[in-house]
């Protein structure tokens, strides 16, 4: 396969975090979930053949469209001595090289044999006493004869919104495509998106990178468009104006708030939570995020009594989960959450909120109540209803190499009492069906999530309605976790 020259500017980026302090995070100054990049980062887990307390990889750019060209990465803590990678479609090793033993990279041109969809590498990182792997995903588009080769957008990254300004506070130099130019104080740029460097467009709509400390940071300013937006009823511009202070600085509490606020205001209050719920993360004792939050919580709880009062106890339970992570001491939603599981069969869950509840409420007499009254069935597991299951398609589907593992693993895995998954299922639709409910075994799909597989057991009932038992699997440290009410029962009680 051939080799090819990485870009200048990924060149720049991969060097940039080579002068980071051991232990410092890509995400300290940067949104990493942007999709110009695909990356995979936290410390190693226990069991695993190599211990370091942080390892990022990554694949630039996450969707790869006509030029081909892939930046390969890899950062740890600690020295390493080698890292290799490996494609899905090959069997060739490439090996990324280094200066300290830190920070790795290279630059891989794709065939063009490769076809369209999704792909992985995996990267192989060895040191002095054992090995690990981490697998990260990656996007090749179909080629387009329409595409435009004018276009101010880089190729492989995804351009989301028009940016923001950008100046320059002292001369200093750039790279843009091949070649540097200089800067001069009190210039003026568009910013496109942040890591170590700003990514920018120049006057002349030629796109670049700058280095973070030669430019003044905008979240100041840009907090104040977004106040001003959100005074002046102007909700899409202020969620535009706080995201791009986030994007810039994601340790922005008070922006996080904001964004909470403006969501609230739009009625969106699944974003609005998740929002809220970063700024808590932050900054939780801040009386202005506790106040919101409890706003938000509310506005869940009665979504959930909404659900509740029509029987629609899957969409309940969402609701009154959201209520609680927001506001720990809203006890009448820890009650009602065990109302909804015990009304979908699961018991044993629904005695776990209500005893949850009692943690902020020990003196509930309602928690109580039900508690004494309730009683764990010793009936065969009910499985929670589940809406149809689709295969994954395009940007969420898994290549065949991550399927295999994730599919071998889970087969692998054994319940509480020992038994192995794959045994235990087939018990299960044995004895369902001997209880007289028809049942016909699907199989086995698997899909992305994330960084995960999502590997689903499914079976199908009378009427056509679909039940699946699922998993959450990450190849690399070989860890499974239940992913839905049928598979927690299933690894509890069979």
């Amino acid at each position: 396969m051939k080799r090819s020259l990485v870009l200048p500017a990924v060149i720049m980026l991969l060097a940039g975090f080579a002068c980071l302090p051991a232990g410092r995070v890509w995400a300290a100054d940067a949104v990493i979930d942007r999709e110009n990049m695909s990356l995979k980062a936290g410390p190693t887990q226990p069991g695993e053949g190599l211990s370091l307390v942080w390892v990022e990889a990554l694949v630039y750019p996450k969707t790869v469209r006509e030029e081909r060209v892939i930046s390969l990465g890899v950062r740890t803590a600690n020295q390493v001595k080698s890292v290799k990678a490996l494609f899905d479609f090959s069997s060739e090793r490439i090996e990324l090289s280094s200066k300290d033993g830190v920070a790795w990279s290279s630059a891989y041109k794709l065939p063009a044999r490769v076809g369209a969809g999704v792909h992985v590498v995996r990267y192989q990182i060895a040191g002095e006493r054992g090995a690990i792997q981490r697998t990260v995903e990656f996007f090749v588009e179909r080629p387009s004869a329409t595409a435009s080769k004018a276009s101010n957008v880089s190729q492989g990254e995804a351009f989301d919104n028009a940016g923001w300004p950008l100046t320059v506070v002292a001369t200093c130099s750039a790279v843009s495509s091949d070649s540097r130019r200089v800067l001069y104080q009190g210039q003026v740029l568009t910013a496109l998106s942040k890591m170590l460097w700003y990514k920018v467009v120049f006057d002349d709509g030629k796109e670049g990178w700058v280095s973070s400390a030669n430019v003044k940071e905008p979240t100041e300013d840009l907090f104040r468009l977004g106040c001003q937006a959100y005074n002046g009823q102007n909700y899409a511009a202020a969620v535009k104006h706080f995201k791009n202070v986030v994007n810039v600085d994601a340790r922005q509490a008070k922006a996080h708030l904001w964004l909470a606020k403006t969501y609230l205001a739009q009625n969106n209050l699944s974003a609005a939570g998740e929002a809220l719920g970063e700024s808590l993360r932050l900054d939780d004792r801040d009386m202005e995020s506790r106040k919101t939050a409890n706003d938000i919580a509310q506005k869940f709880y009665d979504q959930g009594n909404y659900s509740f009062r029509f029987r629609r106890y899957h969409d309940a339970v969402a609701n009154y989960r959201q209520a609680v992570d927001l506001r720990p001491d809203l006890t009448q939603a820890y009650v009602r959450l065990g109302e909804s599981l015990r009304s979908l069969g699961l018991r044993e869950e629904a005695r776990d909120a209500w005893k949850e509840g009692l943690k902020n409420d020990p003196e509930s007499v309602a928690l109580h109540s039900f508690l004494g009254r309730e009683r764990i069935a010793g009936t065969a597991v009910k499985p929670a209803v589940t809406g149809p299951v689709a295969r994954g398609q395009g940007r969420t589907a898994v290549s065949a190499l991550v399927a295999d593992d994730s599919l071998k693993i889970v087969l692998g895995q054994k319940t509480s009492k020992g038994t192995r998954l794959e045994s235990a299922i087939k018990s299960v639709v044995a004895l369902t069906k001997s209880l007289g409910t028809p049942v016909v075994a699907k199989g086995w799909q698997i899909r992305k999530k994330g960084e995960k597989s999502v590997v689903k057991y499914v079976c199908e009932q009378s009427g056509g309605a679909l039940e699946t038992f699922d998993w959450l699997v990450d190849v690399d440290t070989r860890q499974v976790l239940p992913g839905n009410d049928n598979a927690r029962l299933l690894m509890s009680r069979w």
